[in-house]
């Protein structure tokens, strides 16, 4: 087998781990890379990262932002940067900044010494991009844990300009803010103020510091739909009972997507889980397989991912999530003991119960290389192993 016998998923895999600077080579190698190259743009390019590379390379990275700004959605911009960006780097990449309409997210890598007329001018542009959300800065390695609020885009700019000493400021009713990202911050003292002003947040990710129960609060947020929690697991295995009871009861119908990394995610928590109706999303550690046997009860789960410890196998396991969650997009396992058995008999399970014609093949994701399938196979499987 040589490179070109590979099918077009599997060399748009290939072609999204390789070097940023190297994808616009990648789509002049032939007629049919550049092809994949174009039909996968969509995919490839939601998250792009510029200034992380070199001189010569950053040229490339900003050929290929020219290429495909209308996709990205996430952009890492680094300006803590190993080379110098001249006043013509400069105006190239605020030219396509102007343009990109779909951007969401924008993370701004800063030098200690970055003078703030850089930063001036980057706001200014993204203050007419319609689908902005979210902008995070970085100084150097040093990552600001307390809470940042600001209203509008003068109010950051103002702060930027004064000072970036932590501080938290009241959040009101009438904040923009729609993604909450609360790091290692000490939420403690603030958490009923959070669940009382924050009615508009939709997105909440924050690192446990204290105990699970303190953060049943955060169930009273009225618009949440994705909420991301992750624990240290150099401890012990905290009792998530209370905090999972509160998510299940308050957000039955609106949470679409849960993660929770924190050690000691067992049977009853699972249970509460699995009343939550609209679960489209759920990423999660067990620490028990019978965990697993539950998770049949996601009618409409999309995206499952699944880490559990233990070595026992958990083929048929997963065979019956399979065989029981009719809108299973993904399944990605992180289990050190499956075999590849399971791919014959996942495709008979899907055979008999979806259509190939309206449904999309299900991702079986067990790691990250592609297997060759054949052409029956590849209408109802994708399999990474």
């Amino acid at each position: 087998m040589n490179l070109l016998d590979l099918d077009d998923d599997s060399l748009s895999c290939l072609l999204h781990h390789l070097p940023i600077e190297d994808h616009m080579n990648f789509a002049k190698v032939c007629q049919r890379f550049h092809r994949i190259w174009e039909d996968y743009k969509c995919w490839i390019y939601k998250r792009m990262e510029l200034g992380s590379t070199s001189d010569k390379g950053f040229k490339q990275e900003l050929i290929l932002l020219h290429h495909t700004a209308d996709y990205v959605k996430n952009l890492i911009v680094n300006l803590n940067r190993k080379f110098e960006w001249n006043k013509i780097y400069m105006a190239k990449f605020l030219n396509m900044l102007k343009r990109m309409h779909t951007l969401e997210r924008l993370i701004l890598w800063l030098k200690d010494d970055e003078p703030y007329e850089v930063l001036e001018t980057i706001i200014r542009t993204l203050e007419h991009l319609p689908n902005i959300k979210c902008i995070a800065t970085y100084q150097d390695n040093e990552v600001v844990d307390i809470l940042y609020q600001f209203d509008d885009y003068e109010d950051f700019l103002k702060e930027s300009k004064m000072s970036r000493n932590p501080m938290i400021e009241p959040i009101y009713s009438h904040t923009k803010i729609r993604l909450l990202v609360l790091n290692n911050a000490p939420i403690k003292e603030t958490l009923a103020d959070l669940a009382q002003h924050s009615k508009r947040i939709k997105e909440l990710s924050f690192r446990m510091t204290q105990k699970a129960e303190e953060y049943s609060p955060l169930a009273e947020l009225p618009n949440l739909r994705v909420l991301q929690i992750f624990g240290h697991y150099g401890d012990d295995c905290p009792d998530l009972m209370p905090l999972v009871t509160a998510l299940s009861s308050k957000l039955l119908h609106q949470l679409s997507s849960l993660t929770i990394h924190v050690p000691g995610l067992g049977y009853d928590e699972t249970a509460e889980i699995i009343r939550i109706e609209g679960l489209q999303r759920l990423d999660c550690h067990f620490s028990e397989l019978r965990c697993l046997e539950l998770l049949k009860h996601l009618k409409v789960i999309t995206y499952l991912f699944i880490r559990v410890a233990h070595t026992e196998n958990i083929d048929n396991l997963v065979l019956t999530i399979i065989e029981h969650c009719p809108t299973l997009l993904v399944i990605q396992i992180d289990s050190p003991n499956l075999s590849r058995s399971i791919i014959p008999k996942a495709l008979k399970v899907l055979q008999k119960l979806r259509n190939s014609k309206d449904q999309s093949p299900l991702r079986l994701m067990f790691g990250k290389n592609p297997v060759q399938l054949d052409a029956d196979t590849r209408e109802y499987l994708r399999v990474f192993w």
